[in-house]
């Protein structure tokens, strides 16, 4: 396990990430050690800015369900902290990975440095409602190198995503007196944790080491010069039952000199969403099935074209295909090497993606903090993207300035 580091005083978060073996289930090879209960048991969650609820495999699962690469689980009857807030089983979405079977709980999170040297400013401990799996199959499941998820939604306003449609990765609403409640940053917000002045959640991952980051309230000033990047401002996506998602409108997408989406051309707009619990580029099924189709047999680029610079030019990506044709490394199709394009039912205008591209930036998710006496309310503004140091130059156009965020702390 590696350690977590803890930094007291509103200055924030800093949660060492760790890679599992890439699978071609969709899902990030990405996860950080959390405990849950008391004493604290020790999982692999991945911290997911595609879903709006906690959940955990645990106890509850059944011999013949719940198999998972991560190959832990919660066992909630040996924590004295535990309480139920929901018996009922409810049926939790996770769109085309199938359906998840829950009770709802609560218990505290302990995020604790595991140096005892790193011990003086004392552990993070946040309590939360949390779904307890106690079913799901299949291969997308098997594959998973995580044994839980930590949502880090866009809004927690449940207004935004009580419509019906087809969830993305998002909650159901419960029967029964009582409905699970999630709230992880805002916590980190409300406890003097993470600084209202600093709304940050960030991503840096390296592939080589195995290992990254994810900061809350912080970010990595090695960045603060940089002119390799663009802002994304945050705008609903147009199904509301999955508007929690961090989503930007997308100007236009290629595959070589290929056109398949331009703003343009298209009677409703196109979305494009970076979503850490993921791994593949997913999203509108005729879109990703030409571009799985055109990207397998002739390798050519992926072109994106999306938010604005300072100089008012169209934000360009440029993805070639030693970044989008990936070795998988276990499960299924192991020691193959396949173009990570997949499309999903029920998403139309959207291109989401997560650790395929994010893998090779510097990722940087904005809140604004809204106060209402003690209690505070996330709200989106958008997300910010950087060339890795010393990586490919995924981002083509360039800034005549540096990134504002850096300098108005």
């Amino acid at each position: 396990m590696k350690s977590v580091l803890m930094k007291s005083g509103g200055v924030g978060l800093s949660v060492s990430l760790n890679r599992g073996p890439y699978q071609n289930n969709g899902a990030s090879p990405w996860y950080a050690f959390v405990g849950v209960g008391t004493p604290a048991q020790t999982l692999k969650f991945s911290f997911d800015t595609g879903s709006n609820f906690i959940w955990a495999t645990s106890s509850l699962c059944h011999p013949e369900t719940c198999h998972h690469y991560g190959d832990q689980q919660f066992v909630y009857q040996i924590s004295s902290s535990f309480s139920w807030v929901n018996q009922h089983t409810t049926d939790v979405n996770f769109g085309p990975w199938g359906n998840m079977d829950v009770k709802t709980g609560n218990d505290v999170f302990t995020l604790t440095p595991e140096s005892l040297g790193r011990m003086e400013n004392g552990s993070v401990s946040l309590s939360s409602d949390l779904y307890l799996a106690e079913s799901y199959q299949g291969t997308q499941f098997r594959e998973l190198d995580w044994d839980g998820g930590i949502g880090i939604p866009s809004t927690n306003d449940r207004s935004d995503f009580s419509s019906l449609g087809q969830p993305y990765r998002g909650m159901t609403p419960q029967r029964g007196s009582e409905a699970a409640s999630f709230h992880f940053f805002q916590s980190l917000v409300e406890q003097g944790i993470v600084s209202a002045k600093r709304p940050y959640v960030t991503f840096l991952t390296d592939i080589d080491s195995e290992s990254g980051q994810v900061e809350f309230g912080q970010l990595n000033q090695d960045y603060r010069d940089s002119r390799e990047y663009l802002f994304l401002p945050w705008q609903s996506y147009s199904i509301p039952s999955v508007s929690y998602i961090w989503t930007s409108q997308l100007t236009s997408l290629s595959v070589g000199d290929k056109v398949l989406i331009h703003e343009g051309k298209s009677l409703t707009p196109y979305f494009f969403s970076l979503d850490s619990g993921s791994s593949q580029f997913k999203g509108d099924p005729k879109i990703m099935n030409e571009v799985f189709s055109l990207t397998s047999k002739n390798g050519q680029d992926v072109i994106i074209e999306l938010g604005k610079t300072d100089r008012n030019e169209n934000g360009r990506l440029v993805v070639p295909s030693s970044i989008y044709d990936v070795l998988i490394e276990h499960g299924e199709d192991r020691g193959k090497t396949i173009s990570q394009f997949s499309p999903l039912d029920g998403l139309d205008n959207l291109v989401l993606v997560g650790s395929v591209l994010m893998d090779y930036l510097y990722t940087v998710y904005e809140y604004e903090i809204i106060s209402f006496g003690s209690e505070s309310r996330i709200k989106p503004v958008g997300m910010w993207i950087f060339n890795k140091l010393n990586g490919p130059k995924i981002i083509t156009s360039t800034q005549g300035k540096p990134a504002k965020i850096f300098h108005i702390l």
